[in-house]
């Protein structure tokens, strides 16, 4: 798919010996990668329970209370919050920093839960959606070394990539306020029935 977007000949395999083949070969993993944390897909989603670190990192002891190490296989925290808070939608304040060379998380929040992006490396639990963008993004990244004099074509794949992406966040906001706003009438045909 992603060769059929740049207008490039076509495999039938990645073992191939041919350019195409090499290239989407060396790009997949960071397509992959990089576009799952490009919009949070229900399928990549996850809720983790954060660890601790043992030792707190000493030079951040006067700004944040807590310090946790990245979960595993995450690409992406969307949000963290107490375990057991009603409001799961309230969104603490953190901080991601490399200490000692572990990727660590830094905030005021204990027990710390984290809605997370994780990396799905199995194809067959992609959805539909994912796998056509998950093809735009590695047209993206092999557009530039396949059509080297074609600068024009590049641009195009980018930008198709990015207003796929766009679209797709303009529908999930769209969504979400239709659900709130049908909370919100159920709730107050609920208050007014109980007044007459």
């Amino acid at each position: 798919m992603a060769l059929g977007f740049i207008g490039t000949r076509t495999i039938a395999s990645s073992n191939e010996n041919t350019p195409e083949a090499i290239q989407c070969e060396l790009f997949w993993n960071n397509a992959r990668r990089s576009a799952l944390r490009d919009y949070p897909y229900p399928f990549a989603q996850e809720r983790v329970n954060l660890a601790l670190l043992a030792e707190f990192p000493e030079e951040y002891e006067n700004e944040w209370q807590y310090a946790y190490s990245w979960p595993n296989k995450a690409l992406k925290v969307h949000r963290i919050h107490s375990q057991g808070k009603e409001n799961r939608l309230h969104k603490e304040k953190y901080v991601v920093r490399v200490i000692n060379n572990l990727t660590t998380i830094l905030c005021d929040t204990e027990n710390a839960l984290a809605e997370t992006t994780k990396d799905v490396t199995e194809v067959s639990l992609w959805d539909d959606m994912f796998v056509h963008n998950m093809a735009r993004k590695l047209a993206c990244l092999i557009a530039v070394p396949l059509l080297k004099n074609n600068s024009q074509k590049v641009q195009e794949c980018e930008q198709l990539y990015a207003m796929q992406i766009q679209n797709m966040r303009s529908q999930a906001a769209s969504e979400e306020e239709e659900a709130q706003s049908e909370i919100l009438d159920s709730w107050l045909l609920a208050r007014s029935s109980l007044h007459v």
